[in-house]
């Protein structure tokens, strides 16, 4: 009964957001516009109808699809998806973002049983860019509650390396995990250190007031590969071509 009556609160609020955007004053609505760059290098100029953001999707996967009209008020939507675009660019600009927000779709790393290196698409909102990399932040929905009965919005914070290819963002978390043994030798390791000693205490207080800490320690860990991080990051292991090779041997 309980999971009924949760079922059915999400409900009105998935209601409720999309009468509000259909409803939506045409004057208000530059706060809608956006450019959007296609995978294709082509630009769309058009107005969200229905956003990629966690906070209207309850029923879907977050920062993953949404649906755009050509005119504030147009009735025809266009759905795209992550894997569609490059990039999207509010129009809007604040105080806070006077280039207006960016989103931009990339893969995020998320280790599964079948593969610690398991990549999915999503949209992420720039943070900050740095020299070697770039900081992002994007909400999803968690349980919360008793009995993970409720549903609460978390925000995740990544980084993605500017020499990585494949322009893969990684949770913070696995910044200084095993994840990067293989692809960048040595960085979980000096991301563990670099809040031990002296300078960790000034490197902690750094972190607690801005998550753009990380781009600093990655600068420093690049500088202390040296002539090695023109490499980075080294190909993932091939198993299959090692365990051939063993059993030649």
């Amino acid at each position: 009964m309980k999971h009924f009556f949760v079922c059915a609160l999400a409900a009105l609020v998935t209601i409720g957001m999309i009468s509000r955007v259909e409803a939506k004053d045409p004057e208000d609505a530059e706060s809608d516009h956006v450019i959007i760059t296609l995978k294709s290098g082509e630009k769309v100029d058009c107005y969200v109808h229905r956003g990629w953001h966690a906070e209207n999707s309850v029923f879907k996967k977050e920062n993953y699809s949404f649906k755009v009209t050509m005119t504030p008020d147009g009735q025809e939507p266009i759905e795209y998806t992550a894997d569609d675009v490059l990039s999207i660019d509010y129009v809007e600009t604040t105080e806070n973002h006077p280039d207006g927000l960016r989103w931009e779709s990339h893969p995020l790393a998320k280790p599964n049983f079948a593969s610690r290196y398991h990549t999915m698409q999503m949209l992420f909102c720039v943070d900050k860019v740095g020299k070697n990399a770039t900081t992002y932040w994007w909400k999803i929905w968690v349980s919360s509650g008793i009995n993970g009965m409720g549903r609460s919005l978390q925000t995740n914070y990544g980084i993605r390396f500017h020499n990585d290819p494949e322009g893969i963002v990684y949770p913070y978390m696995l910044v200084n995990s095993v994840l990067m043994k293989d692809r960048y030798p040595g960085l979980q390791d000096f991301c563990k250190k670099w809040f031990k000693g002296p300078e960790g205490k000034v490197h902690d207080k750094e972190a607690e007031e801005s998550a753009a800490w990380i781009l600093d320690m990655y600068d420093a860990y690049l500088e202390q590969m040296g002539d090695e991080a023109a490499h980075l990051p080294y190909p993932i292991p091939d198993k299959k071509a090692g365990k051939k090779k063993a059993d030649k041997e």
